[in-house]
């Protein structure tokens, strides 16, 4: 088999991470790997770094030491716990741009999002931003999804369809809903 489809070989590889926010230290030396076809899910109190190690594999944040690695030609689809859209952006213009960068077509947009598009972000509900930013996360079907608590403020039906969508993906997902670690990890890692 080849890097690219062995099952075993990680998609990210993170090894010695460390990361300091506000003076104090988040992760010390955090060592991870998520391989193919795994969904890998952080627990763990609030302020113990889940946040953290999602923006840094995701390429948001740089580690103050440690590496993060990624697999050759790997797509991330990010979504972070608040979704921070631009206010002067309809929805529609959000997606087109996001699959711009990705060098994608948006297409349909799961999670009902095609009917928000003609909407401005800033006259969205918070249930309603999380949608978009999982719909933006999804953009390009890539190949790891890093998620940081991706039920928050969805109605039951949203949540039911995210969640089985996760359970078909490769993911790194952080969150304090345990329902949802128990129904889509192949491993659960506790951060404390």
């Amino acid at each position: 088999m080849s890097a690219n489809t062995d099952t075993n070989t990680p998609l990210v590889s993170v090894r010695g991470v460390r990361k300091a926010l506000g003076g104090r230290m988040v992760l010390r030396g955090m060592d991870l790997t998520v391989a193919r076809g795994e969904r890998v899910v952080l627990v763990g109190a609030n302020g113990c770094g889940k946040s953290t190690l999602l923006h840094v594999v995701a390429g948001v944040l740089d580690a103050d030491a440690g590496t993060v690695q990624l697999a050759p030609d790997v797509a991330i689809g990010f979504a972070p716990e608040k979704p921070d859209l631009p206010e002067h952006l309809s929805v529609g213009e959000w997606l087109d741009a996001v699959a711009a960068l990705k060098g994608v077509r948006a297409g349909v947009a799961p999670f009902g999002v095609d009917e928000l598009r003609r909407r401005k972000t800033t006259a969205l509900s918070l249930g309603q931003k999380q949608r978009v930013a999982l719909a933006t996360a999804w953009l390009g079907a890539p190949e790891l999804l890093v998620l940081d608590e991706p039920t928050n403020a969805l109605d039951a039906t949203t949540r039911d369809d995210v969640l089985a969508r996760i359970a078909a993906a490769t993911a790194l997902v952080a969150t304090h809903d345990r329902e949802l670690a128990d129904r889509v990890a192949t491993r659960i890692v506790e951060l404390g």
